[in-house]
């Protein structure tokens, strides 16, 4: 019994290869050339101006040195 099951997985091993084989194969060969322009306006984005990311990491700073230091007062 037990030689029975595995030829049987051996052979749906093989089919299974097989037609991922014949899938692989039956792709495209040279797909036709596609043209993609990125750069539909012509100008920079909000967020690739160096001055954005500046305030950004200032605002950054000051949420983090605000939320981290203690009070002073309430400490004995």
């Amino acid at each position: 019994m037990k030689r029975i099951t595995k030829r049987i997985k051996v052979a749906t091993s093989l089919l299974l290869m097989m037609f991922i084989s014949i899938l692989t194969f039956a792709q495209d060969a040279m797909p036709e050339k596609v043209d993609v322009n990125i750069n539909t306006d012509g100008g920079a984005t909000w967020y690739g101006q160096p001055w954005v990311w500046a305030i950004g990491v200032a605002v950054f700073i000051l949420i983090l040195v605000v939320l981290t230091r203690t009070n002073k007062s309430k400490e004995v």
